[in-house]
This record gives structure tokens, sequence and C-alpha cells, in this order.
């Protein structure tokens, strides 16, 4: 039997030569896994266009694949993922109830921004 690779780690001068290719991909990778911070006004804006059809070709893929830092708005990109493309008119009542939710929480957050 051929043994393919090896058990042994990368050291020394090879391990030097790789890091400026694995520490930029590293970094990358981190950033790519972190929640992003959209607001309320963004979720509801990416809906939106969606449901309106005047998004550029990648945002709902953008939107639906990123997981969002807050947890109400994180709820809401869950729902809209799970609504099977091409969307029906029931897919449509949801995006719409998504939206209205997106768009109240918004007016719920600029509250609480104005009585600070």
């Amino acid at each position: 039997m051929t043994r393919r690779g090896s058990s042994r780690p990368i050291t020394g001068w090879r391990a030097i030569v790789l890091l400026p290719v694995t520490l930029p991909l590293a970094l990358f990778a981190s950033l790519l896994s972190a929640p992003s911070k959209r607001t309320p006004g963004e979720v509801a804006g990416y809906i939106r266009d969606f449901i309106e059809g005047t998004g550029s070709e990648w945002d709902w893929d953008d939107f639906i694949s990123m997981p969002i830092a807050d947890p109400l708005l994180e709820a809401i990109r869950l729902e809209a993922r799970r609504i099977p493309l091409p969307v029906t008119q029931l897919g449509m009542m949801k995006l719409e109830d998504l939206f209205t939710r997106a768009e109240a929480i918004k007016l719920e957050w600029l509250g609480v921004k104005k009585s600070r």
C-alpha cells in the first residue's frame, strides 16, 4: 500500500515560505465567518428590492448567505432563506410579512436612538 502525504507538521523554512500565503487566507476566512452588522433598514431594503425586482443580481444571495449579528434580524434572514425560489404567491406574502417586521424593528430602533 502506498502512503500518501505526511503526518509530520510543516516546520522550518517551509513554514516561513507558506506564511505569506496562509495568513491572508486565514484572515479572509475569519472575515467571512463573522456575522454582519446589518441594520434593520438594510434588511428591509434587501427584502423590498427582492419583492420589487429592483436589487442587483447578487443582492438576495448576499442577504440570505451572510449571518446577521442582531438576533431579531437573523431570524428574519433565516425565514427569508427558507422561502423556495422561484417565489410563489404564498412566498411573496411571507416576504411582505418579513419586510413589515424589519420595518417595525427599524422604527423601534430609531425610537430608541432618538430618545438617548
